[in-house]
């Protein structure tokens, strides 16, 4: 993170991340002697430099920078609007110039009328150096784009480091607090350099935050804990959705744990939350989410006989990865589910049953089928059972390669 409010003149101004910070500049050195790399995605927690890294690079190098915020990019003619020209033409007196694009993981859902995908066209043979910030370089969100893209993470910065700023800080700006205060302002940043900024120059030397730790730190935290009330504490601090961190945990069970006796407990633990998950679902009485969340939390932390004392690697959970994989083949099933259902007047659930008989009639005539059901190119593919030969034959050749 950077000495002080202002923005970053050098990458040397930045703390916390030197290995990380020293992989950007060897990028930036790279576009600059005319070497193209990928786009950079920069993922790590809030106050960690994200930004100010890619403003500390087109300061150091000369390069106009061009920031974008991934809520104004959630439109596919936007992106073509104030991305696609930016990425490959050059600056105004002929330099390079540095596009930012932060936030890009909070495109998503409803919200995101076509943005992610032309995003990723635009990184994919980029002319102009692209740098993009994120949380989590895992979320689901940005499964089109990361593959277009080098990781540098960015880690929470050491309490002593931020410590060591702050002072310097305080001394330059006059500000009189006593070193206890400091490494108070330090400690109770959680890692978060902006906040410790803030605090210092508020004088809030008894602000206290919630550290909401990543996804990896949370599963190996369950998997690695000895105590009921430590696993319990990581799932509670956990800003990951409920169902979501269930999966990883499930993952990564049989990572963790070697011996048979323990992952079948731990599983037992998993199975039982879900069985009140389940209930919750049929009930809507949320009180026994504090069952889901101890079973899935303490229960696997205590299945183990003994500690494992070994370094494991969180693996991102199957079944989220396959789900993603078959996203756009569901969609094009649900939208032909719901034709079937608006000209055969009924529910969606019936509607799958007159799947097989759209398909005989499809064989025998496409354009009939076609305008009777009204279904688009995909969507005829789909109930010809096409497209998922075409994607069979994907999946083989990526394998092969």
């Amino acid at each position: 993170m950077i000495l002080s409010q202002e923005k970053p003149k050098s990458i040397s101004a930045l703390i916390g991340n030197p290995s990380a910070f020293s992989y950007a500049k060897e990028w930036a050195a790279g576009w600059q002697n005319g070497k193209k790399g990928k786009p950079l995605l920069v993922c790590g927690p809030t106050g960690t430099g994200k930004t100010a890294l890619a403003h500390a690079i087109a300061a150091e190098f000369g390069w106009e920078i061009f920031e974008f915020n991934a809520s104004d990019l959630r439109d596919e003619g936007n992106v073509d609007r104030l991305i696609a020209n930016a990425v490959v033409s050059g600056g105004l007196f002929g330099g390079r110039r540095l596009i930012l694009i932060d936030d890009v993981d909070s495109l998503s859902g409803r919200e995101d009328r076509g943005g992610a995908s032309a995003i990723a066209k635009a990184l994919s043979s980029p002319q102009q150096p692209i740098i993009l910030t994120a949380t989590d370089f895992y979320s689901k969100n940005l499964q089109a784009i990361r593959i277009h893209c080098q990781q540098v993470e960015l880690r929470r910065v050491q309490a002593g480091t931020i410590a060591n700023l702050l002072k310097k800080l305080a001394a330059k700006g006059n500000i009189e607090l006593t070193e206890q205060e400091i490494d108070a302002i330090a400690s109770s940043a959680s890692g978060d350099v902006r906040a410790a900024l803030n605090d210092l120059q508020a004088g809030n030397t008894a602000a206290v935050r919630d550290s909401e730790k990543s996804i990896f730190e949370v599963v190996r935290a369950v998997l690695k804990s000895e105590k009921y009330s430590e696993a319990r504490r990581a799932v509670f601090d956990s800003g990951t959705e409920h169902d979501t961190l269930k999966l990883w945990i499930a993952q990564n069970i049989p990572s963790e744990y070697d011996k048979p006796f323990d992952i079948a407990e731990a599983y037992n633990a998993i199975s039982r939350a879900d069985m009140f998950d389940g209930r919750i679902s049929r009930q809507q009485y949320w009180g026994y989410l504090r069952y889901s969340s101890d079973l899935m939390s303490s229960g696997v932390a205590v299945a183990k006989a003994a500690p494992y004392r070994k370094w494991t690697q969180v693996a991102y959970p199957d079944y989220m990865r396959e789900m993603g994989a078959s996203k756009s083949s569901r969609t094009v099933r649900k939208a032909v589910l719901k034709k079937i259902a608006a000209a055969c007047h009924c529910s969606l659930a019936q509607a799958s049953g007159y799947l097989p008989l759209l398909e005989l009639l499809a064989k025998k005539g496409e354009k009939e089928a076609e305008m009777f059901f009204n279904l688009g190119e995909d969507e005829l593919e789909f109930v010809l059972k096409k497209k998922a030969k075409k994607d069979a034959v994907k999946r083989k050749k990526g394998s092969a390669q």
